[in-house]
């Protein structure tokens, strides 16, 4: 009996194989789908200078990852070939391998071509109250479309959503009260695990500003009632059934920004750069900014706050006061 219970499944259990294969779907998971994305790229672009130069891409030398890093600064950021590396590092180790990038040779290459390009990254201006009006006064109707133009710009400053959070909501994600509009962020960039959130915009007495009552009014116009909220376009501007994806967050904010004649780098970042930005020059908390931004890193949070405030407490200013 007992010969026959170990080799028994149990009820309702699964056999090794469909096991391992679920195993490997729970592992494949534990990365967002856009960095999955982005580790194919990586791989593909290593794979076709392996191919060119005849060598090995797997299992790779540190050697070869060195000659990669190199022939990669001659076109690429600091931060694409670190990306890079990090897309060859987790193929090998899912391999079973030890990563060919720990070695220090790779190591130092990397930290000479970041000490010769520098690693700063190029950011996005801020859409800051007086842009996002700017940009509000670029859109003209009063049809769906235009309301849900502006009601992408105003939600996502007010809220500082990601513009790939902008693309994801639902209706059912959004909950009103007498204060304002909850907005549940069910999953984002520093929440992968979907524990979710809920951010707070309240109403605000400068109506064409107020990002509830816009979102509450495409949404009337709209006829929506279900389903995403920010819809795609068809040619002649009318809504369809199907969610916008990001990159159409940062055409509308570019194109808009053009239109507006406004000098500067504006894209879907500008939106959550604003707010930070203005919250930092209104003198609100970092931490009140942080429940907003729901920035995990102080620093990169002050990369925004400092040049809202660069010229706020200048010792020059005493000195010839």
């Amino acid at each position: 009996m007992s010969a026959n219970l170990a080799v028994r499944p149990a009820a309702g259990s699964l056999g090794l194989e469909e096991l391992v294969e679920r195993a490997r779907s729970y592992a494949e998971q534990s990365q967002s789908a856009a960095t999955i994305r982005a580790y194919a790229t990586d791989l593909r672009d290593f794979r076709a200078f392996c191919d060119d130069h005849g060598l090995c891409s797997f299992p790779a030398t540190s050697q070869t990852i060195a000659e990669y890093v190199a022939h990669l600064a001659q076109r690429a950021k600091v931060s694409t070939i670190r990306r890079r590396l990090a897309a060859i590092s987790v193929f090998h180790q899912r391999a079973g391998h030890e990563s060919p990038c720990a070695h220090r040779i790779v190591r130092d290459v990397v930290r000479g071509i970041s000490r010769e390009k520098g690693v700063a990254p190029a950011k996005k201006d801020a859409a800051t109250t007086d842009v996002i009006r700017t940009l509000l006064l670029a859109i003209e109707g009063d049809d769906a479309a235009a309301w849900r133009d502006r009601s992408i710009l105003l939600l996502g400053f007010a809220a500082a959503l990601r513009r790939s959070e902008l693309a994801a909501l639902r209706v059912e994600d959004l909950r009103w009260t007498k204060q304002g509009l909850l907005v549940l962020i069910r999953r984002s960039k520093t929440d992968q695990l979907g524990e979710g959130v809920e951010l707070a915009v309240p109403f605000v007495d400068n109506e064409p500003m107020c990002a509830a009552r816009t979102v509450r009014r495409y949404l009337a116009v709209a006829n929506i009632k279900s389903g995403p909220v920010f819809r795609a376009l068809t040619m002649d501007r009318e809504l369809t059934d199907h969610a916008i994806d990001g990159e159409a967050v940062a055409s509308l904010v570019k194109r808009l920004a053009k239109r507006a004649r406004l000098a500067g780098n504006f894209s879907g970042h500008s939106l959550r750069a604003g707010f930070a930005t203005s919250a930092a020059a209104a003198k609100v908390s970092l931490d009140a900014i942080a429940r907003t931004t729901r920035h995990k890193s102080l620093s990169v949070l002050l990369g925004y706050v400092r040049p809202a405030q660069a010229f706020h407490d200048v010792a020059l200013t005493t000195i010839f006061a």
